[in-house]
């Protein structure tokens, strides 16, 4: 198990750094908009739901043995459902972006990548996912 393991690793470190997939088929805007203000929000978590399915889980597939063992397989269920849901949500840290563009309007977006706290324009580029990243602020006084 632990070959396998290593090898997923590995082989995730051999991505490359190409146009987003989700980007495939979709119309991909991109343009500049000024940072109007910038705030630390918390995302909601779906840990709560992992630990209930996986402690159900837990329980039956341990029906068939003892009520300890049912206890056992319902706490051991929820602690991996917990962690495997905790893992694949990653932090619940994230910064919201309240930014205007001319030709947008004022809009908001919300993602876990923090920019420096001096940043006053951004590129957005709008596809399947947004994605802000800073640039120099005279992009944004072209407008």
């Amino acid at each position: 198990m632990k070959k396998y393991l290593i090898a997923v690793l590995l082989l995730s470190g051999c991505a490359s750094q190409g146009v987003d997939r989700n980007n495939q088929n979709q119309i991909v805007k991109r343009y500049y908009a000024s940072v109007e203000s910038i705030q630390p929000v918390t995302l909601s978590s779906e840990v709560g739901t992992g630990i209930a399915a996986g402690a159900g889980v837990g329980f039956v597939d341990s029906l068939g043995g003892n009520t300890e063992e049912m206890l056992g397989g319902a706490i051991i269920g929820g602690l991996v459902g917990g962690l495997f849901t905790a893992l694949f949500e990653g932090g619940d840290d994230a910064y919201q972006y309240n930014l205007y563009a001319a030709n947008e309007g004022a809009f908001t977006v919300i993602q876990k990548h923090k920019l420096d706290k001096n940043t006053q324009c951004v590129v957005v580029n709008a596809g399947d996912t947004v994605k802000i990243e800073p640039v120099a602020h005279h992009f944004c006084n072209q407008n």
